[in-house]
Parts: C-alpha cells; sequence; structure tokens
C-alpha cells in the first residue's frame, strides 16, 4: 500500500468527519399522526405530525431562524443509507436524487427529498388545530422536489432536515422515523362477500334495510289494491 493511497485516505476521512461534525443531529423522531383519523396511512400516502419546534432553539448555524428551510428526506430500502451517504457529499442534497426517477427502480438512490416551509413557520408552544404533514399529497407530480405519492406495497422511513439554502446542504437533522408500511390494494374479485365473514353492524344494517324494504313493498302493495277496488266500484255507477 502506497503513502499516497494513505494520505488521500486520511484526507477523505478528515474532509467527511469536518462536514459530519458540521451537522446538527437532534433526538426528535417523526412519528405518524397520534389522532384517529382515516387516511392516517394508504396506499400512497402517510400523515406526520409537523416537525413543531425541531429546529427553532439552534443557535451558530450558517442561516437563521428565517432564511434555513425545513425539508423531509423519504427514503425506501437501502434509500435510508443512500441518503445518509448523500448528505456528507460534497454536492447539493435537494437535487442528488429527484423525485421522478428516486423509485423507478432499485439501482436508483430511492429517496426523495421535499420542502416544508422555515423554523419560523414550525413554532415551540401549543397551536390552535391539527398540525399534519401528508407525505405524497402531490399526487403524481414530476418536478425535482415535489411531495408525490409513495410507491404502493413499500416500507418508507422519514426523517425532517434543514438546509441552508446558499451552500444546499444539511446543517440539522432529526432521527429518521421508525418503518412505516404502506396498506395494500385489494382487487374488489377478491373480496369475499359471505355474510358469514361480515361484521355485527354490517348484519344488523343488512337485516333492517331489509326489513324496511319489505315493509316499503307491502305498503306499495296495499295501496295499489285499494286504488284497483275503487276503481272496479266506480265502474258499476251507470248514469241515465
Amino acid at each position: 500500500m502506497s503513502w499516497t493511497f494513505i494520505l488521500y485516505t486520511f484526507f477523505i476521512r478528515a474532509f467527511m468527519f469536518g462536514v459530519r461534525s458540521q451537522i446538527v443531529s437532534l433526538d426528535y423522531i417523526p412519528e405518524i399522526l397520534p389522532y384517529e383519523a382515516s387516511g392516517r396511512v394508504t396506499s400512497s400516502t402517510i400523515v406526520l405530525g409537523q416537525p413543531l419546534c425541531y429546529f427553532n432553539t439552534l443557535t451558530q448555524l450558517k442561516c437563521s431562524q428565517s432564511t434555513c428551510q425545513v425539508w423531509a428526506a423519504i427514503a425506501s430500502g437501502p434509500g435510508v443509507n443512500n441518503f445518509d451517504i448523500d448528505k456528507l457529499e460534497p454536492v447539493q442534497i435537494v437535487s442528488a436524487s429527484p423525485y421522478p426517477m428516486a423509485f423507478s427502480s432499485q439501482t436508483n438512490r430511492m429517496y426523495f427529498v421535499t420542502k416544508l416551509g422555515r423554523p419560523k413557520d414550525f413554532p415551540c408552544g401549543q397551536l390552535p388545530g391539527i398540525k399534519y404533514f401528508r407525505v405524497g399529497a402531490a399526487g403524481n407530480c414530476t418536478s425535482t422536489n415535489c411531495n408525490g405519492v409513495l410507491p404502493p406495497d413499500s416500507t418508507v422511513r422519514v426523517k425532517y432536515i434543514l438546509i441552508d439554502p446558499v451552500s444546499r446542504g444539511v446543517v440539522s437533522e432529526s432521527k429518521w422515523s421508525y418503518p412505516i408500511s404502506l396498506t395494500s390494494m385489494k382487487s374488489w374479485s377478491s373480496i369475499d362477500e359471505f355474510i358469514g365473514k361480515r361484521s355485527g353492524g354490517m348484519v344488523v344494517i343488512t337485516v333492517i334495510s331489509s326489513c324496511l324494504l319489505a315493509v316499503l313493498l307491502l305498503l306499495l302493495g296495499a295501496v295499489l289494491l285499494l286504488d284497483c277496488l275503487g276503481s272496479f266500484r266506480r265502474g258499476h255507477d251507470i248514469t241515465t
């Protein structure tokens, strides 16, 4: 092994350590919205709590609370490691893995980043209403950093990051979320319609609806019968 290679390796590791030391790691972990609301996890989207107060108390950063940018990194499979590697490289993380191609094949980076706002948009303290961030809200979009839908039947992880708008590099980040598995879509032909597989509430609703329909049919038959009898009696009235 030559001294040139050893020195090269030393300088590379020193550079990587210097970059890593500039990224402030936070103990926050993004989580699914803690409210029992429908649609928190679908086949292509997930709903997370906003990064409230994540980056508001940081000091000595290259950017301020009004200039720093809050982004979200969404990764699937090897995308977690790919992002952690790319954030240390001298590249602009916002364009390292564009959304339209991020998940097109396993040979791509398998992650993308999308912008949320600035730290001042996510203040500390209790705020009225439910504050959430829906990953995939932009649908089938095509721009580099759009908030597009997630790959179906995939498992993803998310972290919030703070980016310096000048260098386009990561200056702070949360931890990765726990793996989140999207719901699987089922074909209509695979649904078992046997009544024994239905819930108790569905059975009750079905029985009540059937009884109401039967009552309506009986009332309709009675009205028709009375109308026919009336017509028959009126038919024997002869005026001379």
